[in-house]
């Protein structure tokens, strides 16, 4: 016991230096473990929400999660399922019993996410460690290349962006341990253990986990060690078997995780994907890489011909040459990411190899014979020599690489038995340094660029550009005279999880995966054009005042730059550069209706957006509705400037002062306050990012072979003309483009400002754990709508009787009401919460119970 205690403070130690330089910036320049963009945006934004809600005793659905929604089953791609960060948690509610700490402050998630990694590589180490101590019967070894894998450069680029993912570098070793394990000694325990985490800690990484411990498997029994004492066709259907009982322990978590992948809007990824990478800078993962560096010591390993007849030496020797190659091969990557658009996430499976083969290495090298191992020598520091050479660029580590392949030449020279053992720990001890000085440099140059320098410290997080007191004063002020069901839209710049951080219902989110109906309705029903094209988000609503009033949006929060105000919006507070719009024609977050309309009769986003407020919408129920807004394109006039007409609706840009006029007469100027202009643009050849300003709106979209691209190509822009009458489109910059103009409608609010007069028709609700509860004023019998987003699992009770809740207006949720109804509450869980738990539940007894029975029978 007291040795194992040892060993955990050791990897504690080992996981403290491998972490040194990280914490050294840190504490003196203020360099935070979290990156920026994805990190600072995503990651510890995420966190803090699921802490607060979790604190609160909301597990399942909250109307703040952006438009409100199952943040259970959204986020688990992320933490909501993440066995690390709950026990996380929990550590952090019960230091709070003792300490305080504000756990709404940035800064405390951002330190956390440092303390976290510290932890989490000391426990990868410990599984690495007791997955090669098993097979290499070497504890030297053993620590070796646990502390080479876990400090290696691709764990601190995982955790620095997106720190779920390094959680595979505990859970990859445990599932081979596993495998052999049961191999060697038919033990199945640890094995259901593993795949039932691995199920339930990330989907997404679960996969790889799948393919990993197939090829795995697939190997051992093709090639048997001569320890294996279960027959290959035993071991294949037993573990077959007991992978089912850890999918049947995990399914309460997986099954909702699996569903958020299936319910989510992903565009196939149709760009174009090279067969071969070329060798470079960018795929040389010996020398200073963008993604992973291998040390050098895994090319002398490769060399060592001598020592192939090591059966775990050879097994990742040949695992190490393929996966290396692999790496060149973006078919690979794609595969990996399931057959999606390629993605170089499977890295870490090279770092975890190479480790292997290293300690293995070191563990039988003293056999290798004298040229055998200079030859190895030459060839793997002059590469290294050679790369520093051609790129220009000698790194720190360059110089101590000899220094290592030294030491070792000396221990192969010396023939006494006790400084050869010395040395041997002097050698261990060398590559570890080797391995921490190639981290370091890594994260020097990799992840600590210049822009993380700049964006990922501790000034930029209280900074106008993150989060300030004075924005959250103002957040503040704002939740306070508001009602708790209606909304602010504001963002700090482009951070669409602002309202996370910041602690209000808002109108934005960015996250990889969340419920398509959403999507749907931004991009198809309304068309909501968001001014920076990219998947995993959605925001505000382009300044379109209907679908503000029809999401009981109250206050919008601009910086004096920003301008795209709603029409109905006025300015009521000024605070340094900072302006807060309300809403004078708001709506009530519930309304209740009996004119109903069929969604098939309705096309156009701006006949949705008056069906919605004149009645409520319904998939495949309804009348028609009639009062359809009129196209004006064919009204207005159209020139083009700078701009070569071609067939098919195909134009040359030629000139950067290009435009297509649209000149809207003024008997229409005169009638409609807005215009909504639907265009579809698509970059030609030569492909690029561009933009499309129309009048004053720069929006701004992606090249076409980009992994980010929303695949909506027709927008739609509400604006106004300018003082000559014109809607200007730009379109920058030159080149080739597809551009069709479709359709010209007016908007001069009559229906909005009929829907906000009607006295007896506004109620609202109040948010309860996993669900709302509605207090209904005077209303008709029909449907209530409550803009809220429906969920398959909801469940309803009009005056505790219960119902079945419908989808109506394409996302919202309806509930059928009499005249005389007074109350609404609607509960949520996940589609099949209860079935999928109690199977599990009967799946963890049934497992614990027969490994009870059978250690007692054992006795």
């Amino acid at each position: 016991m007291k040795q194992k205690l040892l060993y955990l403070c050791l990897f504690v130690i080992l996981a403290v230096i491998g972490h040194s330089y990280i914490i050294y910036r840190f504490i003196h320049d203020g360099i935070l473990f979290t990156g920026p963009n994805d990190g600072m945006e995503q990651m510890v934004p995420i966190q803090m929400y699921l802490f607060d809600n979790w604190r609160n005793g909301n597990f399942f659905y909250a109307t703040d999660f952006g438009l409100g929604g199952d943040f259970f089953t959204d986020l688990s791609y992320y933490f909501s399922t993440n066995i690390i960060f709950i026990i996380n948690v929990l550590v952090i509610v019960l230091f709070k019993v003792f300490i305080s700490f504000d756990t709404t402050d940035m800064m405390f998630w951002m330190t956390n996410a440092l303390v976290v990694s510290i932890v989490k590589s000391a426990v990868a180490m410990l599984a690495t460690y007791l997955y090669v101590q098993y097979i290499s019967l070497n504890k030297k070894i053993a620590l070796l290349a646990a502390f080479i894998f876990v400090i290696s450069p691709i764990y601190f680029r995982f955790t620095v962006y997106w720190p779920f993912f390094s959680d595979v570098f505990i859970w990859l070793p445990l599932l081979l341990w596993s495998i052999e394990r049961y191999l060697k000694d038919k033990k199945t325990g640890l094995f259901i253990i593993i795949v039932a985490i691995s199920l339930i800690n990330n989907f997404y990484f679960a996969y790889y986990q799948l393919l990993t411990g197939v090829v795995y498997l697939s190997v051992r029994l093709i090639f048997r060690h001569h320890n294996d004492i279960v027959s290959r066709l035993k071991a294949f259907t037993t573990l077959c078997i007991v992978s089912l009982i850890g999918l049947g322990c995990s399914l309460a978590f997986f099954f909702p995780a699996i569903q958020s992948f299936f319910n989510n809007r992903r565009i196939p990824f149709e760009g174009n994907v090279d067969l071969f990478e070329k060798f470079n800078q960018n795929t040389n993962i010996f020398y200073d890489n963008y993604l992973i560096v291998l040390l050098f010591i895994t090319g002398q390993a490769l060399f060592s011909f001598k020592l192939y007849k090591h059966y775990y030496f050879k097994l990742f020797a040949i695992f190490t040459t393929i996966l290396i190659c692999a790496s060149f091969f973006p078919f690979i990557d794609q595969l990996f990411n399931g057959f999606s658009a390629p993605q170089k996430r499977w890295h870490y499976l090279i770092a975890f190899s190479s480790a292997i083969l290293i300690g293995l290495y070191v563990k039988y090298f003293r056999t290798v014979s004298i040229p055998n191992y200079i030859f190895s020598s030459i060839i793997s520091l002059g590469f290294i020599g050679v790369s520093a050479w051609y790129y220009d660029d000698v790194v720190a580590w360059v110089w101590f690489a000899p220094v290592v392949s030294l030491i070792g030449f000396l221990i192969l020279l010396i023939n006494d038995a006790n400084v050869k053992v010395k040395l041997s720990n002097l050698f261990i001890f060398s590559i570890m340094t080797l391995g921490m000085l190639v981290s370091i440099v890594f994260i020097r140059n990799q992840i600590y660029f210049e822009d993380h320098v700049k964006r990922a410290n501790t000034h930029y997080v209280n900074a106008s550009l993150f989060n300030t007191p004075l924005q959250q004063q103002l957040v503040d002020t704002m939740n306070g005279y508001k009602q708790g069901d209606e909304r602010i839209d504001w963002r700090v710049n482009e951070q669409d999880n602002t309202p996370m951080y910041q602690q209000f219902k808002g109108l934005s989110i960015y996250s990889s995966i969340f419920d398509h109906h959403i999507l749907d309705f931004y991009y198809d029903e309304l068309k909501i054009n968001m001014q920076e094209e990219s998947v995993s988000r959605y925001q505000s609503t382009n300044g379109r005042q209907n679908i503000n009033s029809l999401f009981s949006v109250k206050y919008l929060m601009l910086k004096n730059y920003q301008h795209n105000i709603p029409a109905y919006f006025k300015n009521i507070k000024s605070v340094g550069q900072y302006q807060i719009y309300e809403n004078t024609l708001n709506l009530p977050s519930v309304r209740v209706s009996n004119k109903l309309y069929n969604a098939r009769d309705l096309h156009e986003p701006i006949d949705k957006e008056h069906a919605m407020m004149d009645g409520i919408i319904l998939n495949g129920a309804g009348t028609p509705y009639a009062d359809k807004a009129p196209n004006l394109l064919n009204q207005a006039q159209i020139t083009y400037h700078h701009i070569d007409r071609k067939k098919h609706k195909a134009i040359h840009v030629s000139n950067n002062d290009n435009r297509v006029q649209i000149h809207i007469p003024q008997n229409l100027r005169n009638h409609y306050s807005d215009f909504y202009l639907t265009v579809k643009v698509k970059r030609g050849l030569p492909d690029s990012n561009f933009s499309v300003k129309i009048n004053d709106y720069s929006n701004n979209r992606l090249f076409n072979n980009s992994t980010y691209r929303t695949g909506i190509d027709t927008q739609l822009y509400r604006t106004q003309p300018d003082e000559h009458g014109n809607i200007n489109i730009e379109l920058n910059p030159t080149g080739n483009y597809y551009l069709d103009i479709k359709r010209l409608h007016g908007e001069n609010y009559d229906h909005l400002k009929a829907a906000s007069k009607q006295k007896n028709n506004k109620s609202h609700y109040t948010d309860i754990k996993n669900g709302v509860k509605v207090k209904l004023g005077p209303h008709e019998k029909g449907i209530a709508s409550i803009n809220i987003p429906y969920r398959e699992g909801m469940i309803a009770y009009v005056d505790n009787k219960k119902v079945n809740p419908l989808k109506v207006n394409y996302m919202m949720t309806g509930v059928p009401v009499s005249q005389d109804s007074k109350e609404i509450i609607i509960k949520y869980r996940p589609k099949y919460w209860y079935t999928v738990s109690t199977i599990s539940i009967i799946f963890i007894v049934g497992s614990i119970t027969w490994f009870i029975r059978k250690k007692y029978k054992n006795k």
